[in-house]
């Protein structure tokens, strides 16, 4: 069920006519049914493996919990000494059981999403003939696959570490897990973070509905104005790369950012604002990332569930582990402090990147993009110092405003860079894409008559960006004031004839500008990982 379609706005009225007309203590039985609607439209079957990954994890997140209850028993007289001897061995007893529920969801997840890849690369580098006659591996994957699994996941390392209580009501739990508004596309929501919400009793508001529906409209706006009209215009180039040469590259690169932004961003909108209208609120996934000024901080702000996933699950594991300890310490000895720190500091993210890519599908392009994004963070570690340094020697004014212009467009231009990897049709084109940016500028296109795109089409995105350029502007201007307002906070202190006004403009310019037909683009980009 696209949720750009006229369908799902019939599915949210609907819901929230019934959520608001069940009593408090029942809202959540609401949320379930309509979440099993809607994955349910995907497809039965994969219904039912999420399903069934839930009872298994709901199962195993039992036992755990048994194991903290325990746990708290037997400690709760005891002396210090023997209070540590049984959380250890009360640890060690769910740690079994999160290997086994992690064995399970991370195996369905490289089942699904990485099997064909492996079989395809043993065949191509391992010439024997048993190893060839084994068939080719493709399975479509289940909807939002890799951001379900990455919630539970979450639930349960958390659980295994007591920062939450196992939720003992299956059916709750499976609320969790396939809320409607996040199973597709994310924020991946930590239970800490949204169960409570979605338990609690939430009263019709107004304006809450308000806020919700300015969200949504600004969502669509970005996806079916801006990001389905640019598709267009990248998939042609990306389709037959070889085709074309020379500075194209720079630009299709340049439009793939701008619809991928719109295209996720969009649906992060869309679907938050349809959460919001329940009345539960869900996390910020994109906070304005063409505005960093280096990767590090361009990551902090796109795809910030993600980011805080694989900070939390990954990174920090893999650098306080044992055998990274001990690893670090002799890479210190050999290669000394400074640039041991430095390369030992790299392992956790090179890991963390490499996975990454793999999240986004078994790929080599996806792997590369990694990879790529990877050395280059590592980079800015390394010379973050040496360049801090040599800017002082040049006297060059940090604070100024051309300064922290040139920083953005030089982390735009390497994510651009890192666009054309993600896109290739294997590494080739992607080398292909890069070395004929750089070194073919004899070639000249004309956008609107070697494209499909006609010039009133390029019209409608430049205006489009520079609507979203000033909105983003307006947004970044009150989150750097600190005063905790956005630019809905602003529009509901405005009166209610300004607020119907915004509200019937977004929906005329996506009546009238957004992309219908057989040539829009229906599927969001990431409903693929």
């Amino acid at each position: 069920m696209s949720v750009i379609s006229y369908l799902f706005i019939v599915f949210l009225i609907c819901t929230l006519i019934i959520y608001y007309i069940m009593p408090g203590k029942f809202q959540w039985i609401v949320l379930l049914g309509a979440s099993l609607v809607f994955y349910g439209y995907a497809g039965i079957k994969y219904l039912l493996l999420v399903v069934t990954e839930a009872v298994i994890v709901y199962l195993f997140s039992l036992r755990m919990q048994k194991s903290l209850d325990e746990q708290e028993i037997l400690a709760r007289d005891a002396d210090r000494r023997t209070a540590r001897k049984i959380k250890n061995t009360e640890k060690v007893k769910r740690k079994k059981y999160l290997v086994a529920a992690l064995f399970i969801v991370i195996t369905i997840l490289v089942i699904f999403k990485a099997l064909g890849f492996l079989i395809e690369n043993i065949k191509r580098f391992v010439p024997i003939d048993r190893i060839q006659d084994i068939p080719d591996f493709k399975l479509v994957a289940p909807l939002g696959i890799s951001f379900y699994t990455f919630m539970i996941i979450s639930y349960l390392v958390d659980l295994y570490n007591g920062r939450i209580s196992a939720q003992r009501n299956f059916l709750k739990y499976l609320t969790y897990v396939m809320y409607f508004p996040h199973v597709t596309q994310g924020p991946i929501a930590r239970y800490e973070e949204v169960g409570h919400q979605m338990w609690e009793h939430h009263r019709f508001n107004s304006d809450v509905i308000m806020r919700g529906v300015w969200l949504i409209i600004w969502g669509a706006f970005k996806k079916m104005v801006i990001a389905d009209r640019i598709s267009a215009f990248t998939t042609e180039i990306f389709g037959d790369v070889f085709s074309y040469k020379g500075m194209i590259f720079w630009a299709v690169g340049i439009a793939y950012s701008i619809q991928i932004y719109c295209d996720f961003s969009g649906c992060m909108d869309i679907m938050r604002g349809a959460s919001e209208c329940f009345g539960i609120v869900l996390g910020e996934n994109f906070r304005r990332p063409y505005f960093s000024q280096t990767l590090p901080e361009f990551w902090r702000r796109w795809h910030i569930s993600l980011g805080a996933f694989f900070r939390e699950y990954v990174f920090y594991p893999v650098s306080t582990s044992k055998l990274f300890l001990k690893l670090n310490v002799k890479i210190r000895d050999h290669i000394g402090n400074v640039v041991g720190k430095v390369f030992a500091a790299s392992i956790p993210i090179l890991c963390v990147w490499i996975l990454t890519g793999l999240w986004h599908g078994a790929v080599w392009n996806y792997i590369a993009w990694g990879l790529y994004h990877g050395i280059l963070i590592c980079m800015s570690t390394l010379f973050e110092q040496p360049l801090d340094r040599l800017t002082h020697r040049l006297k060059i004014r940090t604070e100024c405003a051309s300064w922290q212009i040139f920083r953005m467009l030089r982390t735009f231009v390497l994510c651009v860079i890192g666009r054309l990897i993600f896109m290739g049709q294997g590494i080739g084109s992607s080398i292909w894409m890069i070395r004929s940016g750089f070194t073919d500028w004899g070639k000249v296109y004309d956008l609107v008559g070697d494209f499909t795109l006609a010039q009133g089409e390029w019209s409608v995105i430049l205006i489009s960006c520079i609507v979203l350029l000033a909105v983003s502007i307006a947004q970044e201007i009150l989150e750097r004031r600190e005063t905790g307002e956005d630019i809905r906070g602003w529009l509901m202190r405005q009166n209610v004839w300004f607020r119907w006004l915004v509200m019937v403009v977004g929906i005329s310019s996506i009546v009238i500008c957004g992309v219908y037909g057989s040539g829009a683009t229906k599927a969001f980009i990431y409903e693929q990982f």
